[in-house]
């Protein structure tokens, strides 16, 4: 039987797996040979920590104890046909055992339960959204990938930078930017070179206004396939690549114009 120490949530969770691993009765339990397992288990761990392996040790003195008691004649009886608790009498050293063992299983059935429903819990709340729907988002004909949100992360990013600025800027002749305009800047800098780091790109905005419509520009030919929106990694850079449909001549772009 091999067996790992640190698999078990203490000796009573050893305990339980030797009794249903051979199909005892929980109720009527041959402590001689679940003693012998016990620690024959305990001569297999290669080096015992007396600090947190002492319970383990104390299990196997109280096994030890009522194995010892067992072999008085006068507790020496016919107890097959246990099938409860209040059927094991009250001389039996083995009732306090079965006691602790019983109380160990129900916890840990409902420790079970209450992870199952905080696993359930996180598929169904807001804040589980993007992973409940990961193999959803997979299927997409034209996927982005690496965390969406990071998109949002560094435009917030970027929009601090705006804001932290000690002097406010004074245009003094309003310039119209429309998505259109920036769709048409993303795809001539692509051809010009196969990568752009899409926060260099922010970072070249001159307002608020600018940089949200970069955004959207940039969304827009992600959607219609034209440009490819990647991240190697957490907190890597978010790279800019030639779509499937880059040189699609027949597919029309939207002419919108940002109001703000």
């Amino acid at each position: 039987m091999h067996l790992r120490l640190e698999n078990f949530d203490g000796p009573l969770d050893l305990l339980l797996h030797l009794i249903k691993a051979q199909e005892l009765n929980i109720f009527n339990i041959p402590i001689a040979i679940i003693t012998e397992q016990y620690l024959s288990f305990l001569k297999q761990v290669p080096e015992l920590d007396f600090h947190s392996a002492g319970e383990y040790l104390a299990m196997a003195a109280q096994l030890i104890e009522i194995k010892a008691h067992l072999l008085l004649p006068v507790l020496q009886k016919n107890n097959e046909n246990l099938e409860s608790l209040e059927q094991i009498s009250e001389e039996d050293p083995r009732r306090v055992l079965v006691e602790q063992l019983l109380e160990f299983e129900a916890l840990k059935k409902a420790s079970e339960i209450l992870e199952s429903m905080g696993t359930v819990a996180g598929n169904i709340y807001p804040t589980a959204e993007y992973k409940r729907r990961e193999d959803e988002f997979s299927n997409f004909e034209h996927p982005i990938k690496g965390n969406p949100f990071d998109l949002i992360i560094s435009l917030e990013r970027v929009l601090l930078k705006f804001s932290n600025t000690s002097r406010p800027k004074v245009v003094v002749k309003a310039q119209k930017i429309t998505i259109q305009q920036k769709m048409e800047i993303v795809k001539k800098r692509l051809e010009e070179v196969q990568i752009i780091f899409l926060q260099d790109f922010l970072m070249e905005c001159m307002s608020r206004y600018e940089l949200i419509v970069v955004i959207m520009a940039v969304l827009e030919l992600c959607k219609a396939n034209q440009v490819n929106i990647s991240q190697d990694n957490l907190f890597s850079p978010i790279e800019l690549t030639k779509g499937e449909k880059f040189y699609d001549e027949s597919i029309i772009l939207p002419e919108i114009e940002a109001t703000l």
